[in-house]
């Protein structure tokens, strides 16, 4: 049972709560819904956590190519525009801005009950950000050089030769354990390292050093 984790509870929230929550992921889905025609609708799955109290969560909105001003999509969009002052050309450029951000709200819309305890459901809030965001990017620039040290990505990575020759990817403990923080940084921030389903897996970047 030693791989078997103990259950994070639900957060102690009422309805019409309004929580921030951390990205770690947004991915385009299908949806169970159906259109007039009777097409599967596209969805954008929102994978988050409660940093607070470890609880994660999942909520999801319609997806569109291009969305109106109108739809849920839409309103985040302008709204993160708004926030960091940057316009978008298309969906994936604010997808991946909207990852790299970090941050959004969710509200508390109802409850539902599994196995005898009732957990909330959430939806995105798309009127507003985390305000603090851009401050932070700020304070760490200023805190910084470029880069805190310089660092040899095939000198990190070597260690992991063994398991990117499989394409095997790390899982949470074996990130945390054998890097230090500033090392996880500039494997992500280089895309020699892509975060999913909670793994973190080797990329072509990556591979491509030990060819």
């Amino acid at each position: 049972m030693s791989f078997v984790k103990k259950a994070v509870p639900p957060p102690d929230v009422e309805e019409g709560n309004v929580l921030k929550t951390r990205v770690i992921d947004v991915k385009k889905v299908t949806s169970q819904w159906k259109d007039d025609e009777g097409n599967p609708k596209e969805q954008l799955q929102f994978d988050l956590l409660l940093e607070d109290t470890g609880y994660k969560l999942r909520s999801w909105i319609a997806f569109y190519e291009t969305p109106s001003d109108k739809s849920i999509l839409g309103r985040l969009v302008l709204k993160l525009q708004e926030t960091t002052n940057k316009q978008y050309g298309n969906v994936n450029e604010f997808l991946t801005a909207l990852k790299e951000f970090g941050y959004v709200f969710v509200k508390c819309k109802g409850f539902r009950e599994y196995e005898e305890e009732v957990y909330p459901n959430f939806s995105i809030v798309a009127d507003k950000l985390p305000a603090f965001q851009e401050k932070l990017e700020k304070t760490e620039k200023a805190d910084k050089a470029p880069e805190p040290k310089q660092f040899d990505p095939k000198e990190i990575l070597t260690r992991f030769k063994e398991a990117i020759s499989y394409d095997l990817p790390l899982n949470e403990n074996d990130w945390n354990k054998n890097l230090l923080v500033e090392e996880r940084l500039y494997l992500l921030r280089h895309g020699l390292i892509e975060h999913k389903e909670d793994l973190y897996f080797f990329t072509d970047k990556a591979t491509s050093l030990f060819r």
